[in-house]
């Protein structure tokens, strides 16, 4: 999962996701990639609260698994957000934040899951890039608001997803409209992009749009099509 601009929703949408793949039969694990500000584990109702004295980002030693995920609901979940406490900030450069990415995708005890939800930081950070060299096979969903200052900096992250040919699945409008709680009509929360300045002019298909419920997540049905859209590519590419 992925976005140009932070603020989107992104992490709910992962979140979603995962228990829509979970719901559908799939063995699924997601990885908090925002190594920055995880905020999964507090979405599920877990936090660290003890400071951690020291972090290992990489085990030159060892190639066994050597971290557990946490399973909650059938998803198995790895986070950066339960090897620090949730005040502890992680303070070094993207070099060691791509290291501790790789520790949590490839180090993590999983058990027979049949794909990895990636929660991945905003913008087109070397985090994103650096994924194929840490999984066997890759693909993205972008997120999106109807704002066009999401779509604008997501019209540089398919710049940096097509320069280096990973495939794009589509796209989610989260938080599309907001419906009035008295006469249930449609409230738009932005005003609209012109149709040539949005991401999907670039051929991205828009698989929902999600509309904002205050103080709820989207549901898993509101990420249907993003659950068949999965596991046709999955199924295309005989998993």
């Amino acid at each position: 999962m992925a976005s140009g601009k932070g603020g989107v929703g992104k992490s709910s949408i992962a979140l979603t996701l995962a228990r829509a793949l979970t719901g559908s039969g799939l063995r699924v694990g997601l990885v908090d990639a925002d190594v920055y500000g995880p905020d999964i584990p507090r979405m599920v109702g877990l936090r660290r609260d003890v400071p951690a004295k020291s972090l290992r980002i990489v085990d030159f030693t060892s190639r066994e698994p050597d971290l557990e995920a946490v399973e909650i609901d059938g998803i198995q979940i790895a986070s950066a957000g339960f090897l620090l406490a949730g005040t502890q900030p992680f303070a070094a450069g993207t070099d060691f934040a791509e290291l501790l990415l790789a520790r949590l995708i490839t180090r993590t005890r999983w058990e027979d899951r049949q794909l990895l939800v990636v929660d991945l930081p905003p913008g087109t950070n070397d985090l994103g890039r650096a994924l194929p060299r840490m999984a066997e096979r890759v693909a993205v969903l972008l997120v999106v608001t109807p704002a066009e200052v999401s779509h604008l900096d997501s019209h540089r992250l398919v710049t940096v997803l097509e320069r280096f040919e990973i495939p794009i699945l589509g796209g989610v409008e989260n938080m599309a409209h907001l419906s009035c709680p008295h006469c249930t009509c449609r409230i738009d929360l932005h005003p609209p992009t012109p149709s040539d300045r949005t991401i999907w002019s670039r051929g991205i298909t828009k698989l929902t749009s999600v509309p904002y419920r205050p103080g709820a997540t989207p549901a898993p049905t509101d990420l249907d099509a993003v659950t068949g859209a999965v596991r046709d590519y999955l199924s295309l590419n005989g998993r």
